[in-house]
């Protein structure tokens, strides 16, 4: 295979950083990694408090939760495409078309939120192809509901946060994921177990808690975005404007990413709630659980991702691709070292690990857990190639090829092969699956990492210099060094 370093030097492009820039890349990284792990603690919290109430509220929590994020995140993959515009445009020197996107990003949210609010009367009847027992599909109904509910709120945060991470500046996202995870917990706690004086609501409790930790959190970033230095640097209030061509932009290349967002968090809820779940609420109850543990691997390596793809979206608008190759691979060192270390730590400390969601005991919830986590610690090493390649590629607005085949693997080898298995050895119980999954997140992360490695992403081109403008945009920063 020819050398990437060697395809993609060039005279003029020298690279004056060591380590592949892996300074560069820690300092966008370790402020998004820190609002990521600041969302895991939140919901590692708020899960536990959940499993003081009932293994059946736990696992309502789980499933509500997953299918709701599974229709929010097509939108979620659209606006993270936010943050390529941001800083491909930044990477250019035109400050100011990366501020017209920051504001398509909300208009994308919101009207997302709207058409996603049609769905909360048909929840009974979604929530009912699980087949689940009456008083969990109850709940998780009602979880479900709740979360929609306030799904305007979570977008906004979204788009917002995309739009700092791409314009480079992390530590706004932060300062509001700190505070309204904070305020999140104290919700849970004081609506969950009924405190000053208010009834004990418990999941549902955790459901409004959620909602307004989101509404917080979309306050502040939208305070920083028109008020704040950063809005002033980017003349934010003078890019006010609502033009198709944004919205046109933002899912041609965000549409790709959100139908793969979307595919695979379905699959995970279909192959969690139906495949798992057909095998007993023991083994749901172990898969919520597992769950938990396996956000605090990724979750903080998907902050490591998105600051790839702010990194590789500069590199790329400034017609630097060596760089961005460079950068990429050190994003790739750091969530290698993160995710394996988390899995062995997971697999040395899961009785203790397991125990501590298993708050009745249950010796069969127990032994499901504590060796399906084998699986997860086998994976590790490939999850990284695929968060932070996939990651990469959306920075340089490689989106439609990822996504087709990480579709196609999910459902032909994910959901088809668990089945099959499930179906053939039920005997195997729902370690079967578990295996088979594995085997998934094992070929999706070589697949990613081999398409970066092809260098297709080089030569494409999202900023069109000779389009009509969106709006008066003078080249008033340079391009990065």
């Amino acid at each position: 295979m020819t050398d990437p370093d060697t395809v993609l030097l060039s005279s003029t492009d020298r690279d004056p950083a060591r380590w592949l820039g892996m300074g560069e890349v820690l300092r966008l990284a370790v402020p998004t990694v820190m609002n990521t792990v600041s969302v895991t603690v939140m919901q590692f919290v708020d899960a536990w408090m959940v499993s003081t109430v009932s293994p059946e509220a736990l696992s309502a929590q789980f499933i509500g939760g997953i299918s709701a994020f599974s229709l929010i995140s097509f939108f979620f993959g659209v606006l993270s495409c936010v943050s390529t515009y941001a800083s491909q445009n930044l990477g250019a020197g035109r400050p100011r078309r990366a501020a017209v996107y920051g504001w398509h990003g909300l208009w994308v949210a919101w009207g997302a939120a709207g058409l996603l609010a049609l769905l909360i009367p048909a929840a009974p009847y979604l929530l009912g192809l699980f087949g689940h027992a009456p008083h969990v599909r109850y709940l998780e109904t009602r979880y479900f509901q709740i979360m929609l509910s306030g799904v305007g709120f979570t977008m906004s945060a979204r788009a917002l946060g995309s739009w700092f991470i791409g314009v480079h500046r992390p530590h706004v996202n932060v300062v509001a994921g700190v505070v309204a995870n904070g305020v999140n917990v104290l919700a849970n706690w004081v609506l969950i177990y009924g405190k000053f004086g208010l009834p004990a609501y418990g999941l549902i409790g955790a459901g409004i808690g959620t909602v307004i930790g989101f509404f917080v959190e979309a306050v502040i970033l939208g305070t920083i975005f028109l008020l704040g230095s950063t809005g002033r640097e980017f003349a934010v209030r003078k890019a006010l404007c609502f033009r198709w061509e944004a919205i046109r932009d933002l899912f041609r290349i965000g549409a790709p990413t959100g139908a793969m967002f979307v595919g695979e968090i379905l699959m995970w809820a279909i192959f969690m709630g139906r495949i798992v779940g057909g095998f007993g609420t023991a083994a749901l109850a172990a898969a919520a659980i597992l769950n938990r543990y396996w956000h605090l691997c990724f979750m903080p390596a998907l902050g490591v991702g998105a600051a790839a793809t702010a990194i590789v979206g500069r590199y790329c608008g400034a017609g630097r691709p060596r760089l961005a190759w460079r950068r990429a691979h050190a994003a790739f060192i750091l969530v290698e070292m993160y995710m394996v270390t988390m899995g062995l730590v997971i697999w040395f400390g899961r009785d203790t690990l397991v125990g501590f969601f298993n708050e009745t005991g249950d010796p069969e919830v127990q032994s499901i857990a504590t060796h399906a986590a084998l699986f997860i610690v086998l994976c590790q090493a490939f999850d990284a190639m695929s968060v932070t390649f996939s990651g990469s590629l959306r920075g340089a607005g490689d989106t439609l090829w990822p996504g087709v085949v990480q579709i196609i693997v999910a459902y032909g080898l994910g959901l088809g092969g668990s089945a099959l298995v499930a179906h053939l050895k039920p005997e195997w119980g729902s370690l079967g699956p578990w295996a088979v999954v594995s085997a998934y997140v094992t070929v999706v992360g070589c697949v990613m990492w081999g398409r970066f490695l092809s260098g297709r992403w080089r030569g494409m081109r999202l900023l069109d210099v000779s389009a009509r403008p969106l709006m008066d945009e003078p080249t008033d920063l340079p391009p990065p060094p």
